[in-house]
């Protein structure tokens, strides 16, 4: 009986940190992308400037940074885009377990993954002088993160420290959105687009923290077990002979989005304007959880067969809602020194995103006992909203530029630089081994060449973010306080075509 009731209220406070997977997964520190888990990297000749693409939308990206810009493109156009991203990601932890063997340069957070691919594809067609209608399969948010660095039968003080607060995370994240673009006039247009999103969420966390705070059951239960001793220090001894054990979670969602785009043109000084919006969403995902345990625990064998872990921790269905914030654009550009100069400014409301809740399926065993799998736990992030500041130039080479063996090697090629300052939504109370996040610079460059009606474009992206160290009391006992040093390389490519004469409506 003590033990049964011991394991419920153990496990209440287990997922509470299962519950901080569930929401870290949710907004993926796409460790290698954009503010916690945005990808803003979706198209290769934006990024060469830095992603500032909003007033300018001139290709079939634009369904992604803003799509009215499809209402002046004259034609058919089909893009492939591809995104690859090598990152560094290293934690240092503050403080550790007795005996603990971290490694010479800390931990890693992308010992399995060295590269992170996500591809893109973009179609637009031109209706008639006012209509024009794009498809775009793109993901906008998602996460690749793998903090694992070890095997069960490993040693414990070898393994990574902050393994109970998320040891590995996917979020794929696939907006498939047709769209329509109308033209106003000469100088303005507008555009709606309805997306159909599909999330498809994988994580996992060790639980069974030996380091959790006691809690008022396992003090008097600690009083039983060893009378006369602290009650703390007696309930913690107890806590570190729990058995240590791995939850995963797999589920998916499908649910609708909507975007919409505006961009005007000054005709007589070149200037440009451009909006766009891309909405919230709430999402109700639904999939399997399941747990295993190591078999090394001296509390194991005195578990009675009807209540040992197989029953307290059932694998079963489960539900979580999380939501993605809105994004906002609004950006500017202009003629430069025979090229064209861009700014954006871009909102996400990150702070939308409060709390996670997950539910399960199973808490009570076939004679109605509760079991270690509560309804619902609910753990609150408190995310503030983040910005990025965006700029970008590009400049087509003039005919017969360069050296003479290499002017027909450079004829219709234009390249590209950028600068991008992307302010990180996540709270010290919230980084962690799936959110090491922090307020980032990134320096972009880019070239492409064009050759009849094929287009190749490629870009680099180094992004350094500013090392962070927190210190939160509450996070004590999950060893994630310590420094976070991170950057990341990001490469991309993309094959255009466009039929139809020509390229833009000017």
């Amino acid at each position: 009986m003590h033990l049964r009731r011991l394991f419920e209220e153990r496990e209440r406070v287990l997922l509470k940190s299962i519950s901080t997977v569930g929401a870290a997964v949710v907004l993926l520190p796409a460790t290698a992308f954009g503010s916690a888990f945005a990808i803003n990297e979706l198209g290769a000749r934006a990024q060469g400037m830095g992603g500032a693409f909003a007033s300018i939308a001139d290709d079939a990206s634009a369904i992604f940074f803003n799509p009215a810009g499809l209402a002046f493109l004259k034609g058919t156009h089909f893009e492939m885009h591809n995104l690859v991203v090598a990152g560094q990601f290293r934690f240092v932890p503050s403080v550790t377990p007795p005996g603990q063997q971290v490694p010479g340069k800390g931990y890693s957070g992308s010992i399995r993954q060295p590269f992170i691919p996500v591809a893109n594809l973009y179609v637009s067609h031109r209706l008639n002088d006012k209509w024009a209608i794009g498809f775009g399969a793109y993901a906008p948010f998602g996460l690749a993160a793998n903090w694992t660095n070890f095997n069960d039968g490993d040693p414990a003080n070898t393994k990574y420290v902050g393994r109970f607060a998320g040891t590995r995370a996917k979020l794929l994240d696939f907006w498939l959105q047709p769209t329509a673009a109308y033209r106003i006039n000469d100088s303005s247009a507008i555009s709606v687009g309805v997306a159909y999103v599909h999330t498809y969420l994988l994580l996992e966390q060790s639980i069974g923290n030996p380091y959790d705070a006691p809690t008022d059951f396992s003090r008097d239960l600690a009083k039983d077990l060893f009378p006369g001793v602290d009650a703390d220090l007696a309930a913690r001894s107890f806590n570190r002979l729990q058995p240590e054990g791995r939850f995963r979670a797999a589920a998916t969602s499908n649910k609708p989005a909507f975007s919409a785009g505006y961009l005007y043109k000054h005709r007589a000084s070149g200037w440009q304007f451009g909006a766009s919006w891309r909405s919230p969403l709430v999402r109700h995902l639904k999939g399997k959880g399941s747990f295993a345990f190591l078999d090394n625990s001296p509390l194991t064998p005195f578990l009675p067969k009807d209540r040992n872990l197989d029953v307290l921790f059932q694998n079963q269905e489960i539900a979580g809602t999380f939501t993605t914030p809105a994004t906002y654009v609004l950006g500017v550009s202009r003629p430069l020194a025979g090229g064209r100069i861009a700014f954006d400014f871009r909102i996400q409301d990150f702070q939308r995103f409060k709390d996670l809740p997950l539910n399960f399926s199973i808490t009570k065993d076939s004679q109605g006992r509760d079991l270690a799998t509560s309804p619902e736990s609910r753990l609150t992030f408190d995310f503030s909203n983040s910005y990025l500041l965006q700029a970008g130039y590009e400049k087509p080479l003039a005919p017969g530029t360069g050296p003479k063996m290499m002017q027909g090697m450079l004829a219709n090629t234009t390249f590209r630089a950028g600068y991008v300052y992307d302010k990180s939504p996540v709270v010290d109370k919230s980084v962690g081994p799936l959110f090491p996040d922090a307020n980032r610079h990134s320096f972009t460059a880019g070239m492409s060449k064009l050759v009849g009606n094929i287009e190749l474009t490629l870009f680099y992206q180094f992004m350094q973010m500013r090392n962070r160290a927190v210190d939160v009391p509450a996070n004590a006992h999950l060893f994630t306080n310590g420094s976070y040093n991170n950057l990341a390389h990001l490469a991309g490519a993309s094959l255009r075509l466009h039929f139809g004469g020509g390229d833009r409506l000017d």
